[in-house]
């Protein structure tokens, strides 16, 4: 076991390491030092209101106090208080307290108080030893926890911008505890990876015991009493709309804060039990951050994967590298009715469960010469995965890997398709959940993912097909392993989704170098191109030449005939006076913008370049930036070009709100807590809901793809009504939450008409959600909501 050597020097606390042993490795020697930087002894009477704030309530509000999610998003059940009953100093120990006691709020009542402590606005640090001497308590479905968020959502909504998880225990289970990152891309798109530290035979978590990590770029590792017992390394973070990933190491190359807590029920222990002690205490001895002493910080290295293999025992590829065995469903499909059923280990199943509401069968039928499995429902479900056709594939850690198939529909209508881990697994997600939008004809379909999860032999293919009443049909699937190849740089752009038709105009994207998309060619003026690390703005440094001058250039840019574009960028010079902004054909013999000569200044501008496209439409055309050959230094940042033609405006962009065509353009959604059946009775919707769940999302009513815009007034309007008087929620938000309309209902037996107003305040693809959950006044009595005449108009 490793020891530290703790000595006072200077302003603060030096550890060094001393002994051989790691539990993850063994080194030799490791001289590594660190220098204590911030600390809380708690050897105050009171809590430092200095270094902790609260996180008080149950609910995750937006930006306006309106409530997002119930529980922490993890239906937690302990209301967060800012009180000395639930956080509090003894005997030199920080004290968080679970209590089972009642109290309400705007939102609702809980059973539990306790209370959560974080440094936002206070303190946060990028890099170092972050580190923990607490003992924790047990019970089933208590969790403590020491965890670390970003000071900013610099990546964008989580998990995009990251989550370090130091430490996180099971209640029910004190012989171990958890060390987890979360990142890649915003929720649902999330990832997450980790470990867990089992103590030595008679340790448990009701002992003190030292919970840290080592915060390096490139590089985390879990400790538990100095053993380290895991590294990561190997992590992504993507936007929203961002061309590929933000660039390694993020995003775990910015300031974090720290949080401790100790939640009272939820998804990661469970809920409590008889045999759940209150009040329950997590004691904190102190929380101590340190900075390397005697070193410079690793530099970041991205990982580089060769040579992935499966090992030996795993289902092999086929022949032709498919991992996907029987591709034409020659030997009969396995139907599972019963959770007590197994998967067929090999081929192909199809999944539809009582639990979920599904009923259906599969055929297997040919359609120009190729073999469909045939999927007709009879009953959708509250599901996505009410109907499931599943076929287990072995991956391997490191491995980048596409999903290819064609699919058709009765109707038009949507699926989600995906790749992850079992039961055992605890269905984590390897691939993004893809949502298919599937027509009457036959088209195929494609997508890519990094396994970032250790390797699985059992992973699982899943095509979802719950929640639609048409009909599927699956053939040429196919999964396989592909090379690791370098983004084509000059391959034409189609706009991002935020309209962007520069790709990495930010500069902090792709490869660590941060100019992916773009080609510097210094000419002969021996300058250099960059992009710092930190501050993420490309720059230009050069000395006086002559001959060539230097030039920054993006290929495969997207212009069409007559259409109006800004073209805008930040920029700043030192000693430079201008430089020239072109875009140009492939060859450069036709200019699409005149030569345009951009005046420099030292305070940071804004340039805005507005032109019509007077040429034939060129999807290949060239952005380049040509900055002479004059002794300076120039920067370049947030580099965007944008269609601003005149586009008509969609008035009445929610379809089928009379419910006419049954479900076609809604979906509908009903989590795993609360009991709802959503169909069409009598051309209007009918969700008879036996239980609404704990979360106000539990059921839930949705129409997507709604493309609004800004400037403009919308109307909308619908009918509801409820067996049993209860309010319900509407909302008009996009993909990240962001509401653009919200309004509480309070519904009954007698029908009424509801409407409402609200302005855009930005173009956006948004969704109208009737939220059925949990609510004020609930449980109820099961009951049937009615919604119907739905219309959304602009005004």
């Amino acid at each position: 076991m490793k020891k530290w050597l703790a000595v006072a020097l200077g302003a603060g606390l030096v550890l060094s390491y001393a002994g051989t042993g790691h539990a993850e490795k063994a080194d030799k020697k490791d001289n590594t030092k660190w220098k204590m930087v911030w600390s809380d002894e708690f050897t105050k009477q009171q809590l430092d209101r200095t270094k902790w704030n609260y996180d008080t309530g149950n609910w995750i509000v937006d930006a306006d106090g309106n409530g997002v999610s119930s529980g922490w998003g993890n239906n937690e059940k302990q209301y967060y208080t800012d009180k000395k009953d639930n956080a509090f100093i003894r005997d030199g120990k920080l004290v968080i307290r679970a209590k089972q006691e009642k109290t309400t709020d705007a939102f609702g009542s809980y059973d539990y108080t306790s209370a959560k402590l974080k440094t936002k606005g206070l303190f946060s640090k990028t890099y170092g030893r972050y580190e923990i001497k607490a003992k924790l308590p047990t019970g089933k479905g208590l969790w403590p926890a020491f965890w670390m968020l970003p000071e900013q959502d610099k990546y964008g909504a989580w998990a995009s911008s990251g989550e370090i998880d130091v430490m996180e225990s099971w209640g029910s289970q004190p012989g171990k505890v958890a060390g987890t990152i979360h990142y890649g891309e915003n929720w649902p798109n999330n990832k997450y990876t980790g470990k867990d530290y089992h103590f030595p035979d008679g340790e448990r978590i009701d002992q003190w015991h030292t919970y840290a990590v080592e915060w390096e770029p490139g590089e985390l590792r879990w400790y538990v009493d100095g053993n380290l017992y895991q590294t990561q390394n190997d992590w992504y973070s993507k936007g929203k709309h961002t061309a590929t990933n933000y660039s390694y190491p993020a995003p775990f190359d910015q300031n974090f804060y720290l949080v401790m807590n100790l939640a009272v029920g939820g998804w990661f222990d469970g809920e409590v039990d008889a045999t759940t002690k209150f009040p329950a205490e997590m004691e904190v001895d102190y929380v101590r951050v340190y900075d390397l002493k005697n070193r410079a910080y690793r530099d970041p290295v991205e990982p580089v994967y060769e040579d992935v293999t499966l090992p030996d025992g795993a289902k092999q590829p086929l022949e032709d590298g498919n991992l996907v065995y029987d591709q034409a469903y020659e030997k009969a499909i396995k139907t599972i009715t019963n959770g007590a059923q197994t998967l067929d280990p090999t081929y192909w199943n199809y999944v539809t469960l009582p639990d979920f509401g599904g009923t259906g069968s599969v055929d297997v039928t040919e359609q120009d010469g190729t073999r469909f499995a045939d999927v007709s429902i009879t009953k959708p479900g509250t599901q996505t995965y009410s109907h499931q056709l599943i076929q287990n594939v072995s991956l391997a850690q490191g491995g980048r890997y596409q999903v290819s198939f064609d699919a058709s529909s009765e109707a038009e209508r949507k699926m989600v398709v995906k790749v992850g881990g079992g039961a055992e697994r605890g269905y984590t997600k390897y691939s993004n959940e893809e949502s298919i939008d599937l027509t009457t004809t036959v088209k195929p379909y494609t997508f890519t993912f990094d396994m970032t999860g250790e390797t699985d032999l059992a992973a699982r293919l899943e095509f979802n097909l719950g929640l639609a009443q048409a009909g599927v049909k699956i053939g040429n699937v196919r999964v396989e392993q592909i090379p690791r190849g370098e983004i084509d740089e000059t391959a034409t752009k189609p706009a991002l989704p935020d309209g962007n038709q520069i790709y990495n105009g930010t500069f902090d994207q792709g490869a660590m170098d941060r100019l992916t998309y773009w080609q510097f060619d210094a000419g002969q003026t021996k300058g250099t191109g960059t992009v710092d690390p930190v501050t993420r703005v490309f720059t230009f440094k050069t000395n006086p030449a002559k001959g060539q001058a230097a030039t920054l250039t993006q290929r495969g840019v997207q212009l069409k005939e007559t259409h109006q574009y800004v073209l805008r960028f930040k920029t700043k010079a030192e000693r430079m006076k201008q430089m020239q902004v072109k875009l140009t054909n492939a060859d450069g013999t036709v200019s699409y913008l005149p030569t345009h000569e951009v005046p420099l200044t030292k305070q940071a501008t804004t340039v805005e370049v507005p032109f019509t496209m007077m040429q034939e439409t060129d999807l290949n055309s060239v952005l380049q930036f040509n900055f002479g050959t004059a002794k300076g230094e120039v920067t370049l940042d947030d580099v965007e070009l944008i269609d601003v033609t005149p586009i008509e405006i969609d008035r009445s962009p929610l379809k089928n709100g009379s419910f006419t065509d049954g479900l076609n353009f809604w979906s509908s959604y009903v989590h795993y807590d609360a009991q709802a059946v959503v169909s069409t009775v009598n051309e209007a919707a009918k969700i008879a809901i036996a239980s609404e769940g704990q979360e106000a999302w539990s059921v839930l009513l949705e129409q997507g793809n709604l493309a609004l815009v800004n400037g403009q007034t919308y109307q909308l309007t619908f009918k509801a009504s409820s067996t049993v008087a209860r309010p319900l929620e509407v909302t008009v938000e996009n993909a990240a939450y962001t509401r653009y309309f919200s309004q509480v209902v309070a519904v009954s037996p007698t029908v009424n008409t509801y409407q409402y107003e609200f302005t855009m305040g930005q173009d956006d693809t948004a969704g109208l959600k009737f939220l059925l959950g949990k609510a004020t006044g609930a449980p109820y009595a099961a009951h049937d909501v009615t919604i119907d005449d739905v219309r959304l108009e602009v005004k």
